[in-house]
């Protein structure tokens, strides 16, 4: 019973080492074998989040309601360079209109909480305007103009 026990043992111990020394002989790709235009695409977007951090961080020093519309607006920076980005990287017909699409939420979402500062009938009016210019722009986006 014991001699079972000790060869399953190192059965499966000899079973580890031979997976541990597979694993040990794959690395990583040589510098050369990398594509540079992965790492750039990387880079870009590693920039991107970095400028929405640091602009974030403005927007914190700012008071309410202006800090909201900071926000926003940082926000759809990135989402509009990230966009970009994309569509830079493979130009397609498809990209420029997601770049397009995403323009026009943004611009719409902004002009929501410049909204949200105003009062009564006033805010209603700015909310009613803002999503008429949205799906006027919508619609050009649809056209391709």
């Amino acid at each position: 019973m014991q001699e079972k026990m000790l060869h399953t043992l190192f059965a499966s111990a000899a079973l580890w080492a031979a997976v541990l020394a597979a694993g040990a002989q794959t690395s990583p790709p040589l510098p050369a074998e990398i594509d540079p235009a992965i790492v750039e695409y990387g880079a870009a977007r590693e920039r991107i989040g970095a400028n929405l951090k640091a602009a974030l961080e403005q927007c914190e020093k700012q008071v309410e309601p202006a800090r909201a519309v900071c926000i926003k607006e940082a926000q759809g920076r990135q989402k509009i360079a990230l966009a970009e980005l994309d569509h830079q990287r493979s130009p397609s017909d498809a990209n420029a209109r997601r770049l397009a699409e995403t323009r026009v939420a943004v611009n719409y979402d902004i002009a929501r909480e410049k909204c949200n500062e105003r009062q009564g009938g006033d805010k209603a009016a700015c909310l009613s305007r803002a999503s008429e210019e949205e799906s006027k722009a919508r619609a050009v986006v649809k056209t391709g103009q």
